[in-house]
């Protein structure tokens, strides 16, 4: 046999042509193996992160699914068991089947899944600062025997600001709280309030909805793509979408302010002591942000200065025309806004007062920015009155 020959007989022995190809899975079947004998909280936050990864850059969730059915591999299971519990109900179902699929072909099980488990309402809690602007509303389920705390830190009309993911400390959702308070001194009050499971559901689910249909701005989207180091809503929302939802049942629909709140928040306001000489341009004002309240679902008087200076730009700024005279009015106008919303709401008034006073000069300053823009001017096709 020539030299020839021998060469050509190994090159054969070893399959020329044919070579193992890489998983494009492969990572995120790694990451997934090392959640096997983590916790199911830990497994769920993994599947959010890896579910926001996928909207953020257009990547279909089916695909993905369907490749881990095909896998008798138990991290592919491990993956599948940890997207059945975060994101929409369609997508959960989808991730369900698929991961029943590969259990049915005899692949273990991670060790947290226990079969037929749903997450059960335990109790809820709403901390805010004074002025009610800053929220954090802590719900605590319970699963498979174990507690799970989910944070949503909120601003109204902003929406969600921060979702944070806790194991429940023995001692309750409210140590948890409690703990929060005392590590961030003057930035909430001393009072938390139990919230029923539909007073969560009223108040954060608007917040997820606004989310997926927002998303991040620009900015944040690239550094999400490109840092570990980021934290962002986006990360938690698909779960906070699968606990949001569970808190009532599928026909539940969240309570309408009525339309008639407007009208009667406006006279409140002028039946105040408002001090303003120009009632008609009060008026206005306050049929503005009343209106703008609750075409948001929210109180008339439930304002802060994040809230206030949203409603300012989006509803002022970025929409109407004030004259010369009235924007020298708006100072005086909105001051006595800020001070009867905290009056309505039996706010201690003169802590309440300083408060606002504190936040008014910056509030009125980014309105006066955002009215200067020259994209927001070209945008103006109302009148303030």
């Amino acid at each position: 046999m020539s030299p020839q020959s021998k060469s050509r007989k190994k090159k054969q022995g070893k399959a020329p042509g044919r070579r193992q190809e890489q998983s494009p899975y492969g990572a995120l079947l790694e990451s997934a193996a090392a959640l096997r004998s983590e916790s199911w909280l830990l497994a769920d936050a993994w599947a959010s992160e890896l579910y926001a990864t996928l909207w953020l850059a257009g990547s279909g969730h089916t695909p993905m699914v369907e490749a881990l059915r095909k896998m008798d591999d138990p991290a592919a299971l491990t993956a599948l068991r940890a997207l059945s519990g975060v994101g929409s109900a369609e997508h959960r179902a989808e991730a369900f089947a698929a991961a029943e699929a590969v259990a049915a072909r005899g692949v273990a099980e991670p060790s947290w899944y226990v079969p037929g488990t749903l997450v059960d309402f335990r109790d809820a809690f709403l901390v805010t600062n004074l002025l009610g602007d800053v929220e954090v509303v802590a719900i605590t389920q319970e699963r498979a025997g174990v507690g799970e705390t989910v944070l949503f830190m909120r601003q109204p009309v902003l929406g969600a600001t921060a979702i944070e993911l806790f194991a429940t400390p023995d001692e309750g959702t409210v140590a948890l709280l409690e703990d929060m308070i005392a590590s961030t001194p003057d930035a909430f009050e001393d009072r938390i309030t139990p919230l029923s499971a539909s007073d969560v559901f009223d108040r954060v689910w608007p917040d997820v909805e606004q989310f997926w249909e927002d998303g991040p701005d620009e900015e944040t989207e690239e550094g999400l793509i490109g840092s570990e180091d980021v934290r962002h809503p986006v990360q938690l929302i698909a779960l906070a979408d699968a606990r949001v939802r569970a808190l009532v049942p599928d026909e539940y629909e969240i309570p309408a302010v009525s339309p008639e709140r407007t009208d009667e928040a406006v006279e409140a306001f002028l039946a105040s002591e408002h001090g303003i000489a120009d009632v008609e341009a009060a008026r206005a004002f306050a049929r503005i942000v009343a209106s703008a309240a609750v075409d948001q679902n929210r109180d008339p008087v439930v304002y802060g200065p994040a809230s206030l200076t949203a409603v300012l730009i989006l509803n002022v700024a970025a929409k109407l025309h004030v004259s010369d005279a009235d924007l020298a009015l708006l100072p005086d106008i909105v001051r006595a806004w800020a001070y009867f919303t905290a009056d309505a709401r039996d706010l201690p008034r003169d802590e309440a007062r300083a408060a606002w006073d504190e936040e008014l000069p910056t509030v009125l300053a980014e309105f006066s920015e955002a009215y200067a823009d020259p994209e927001l001017v070209a945008e103006r096709d109302g009148q303030f009155r």
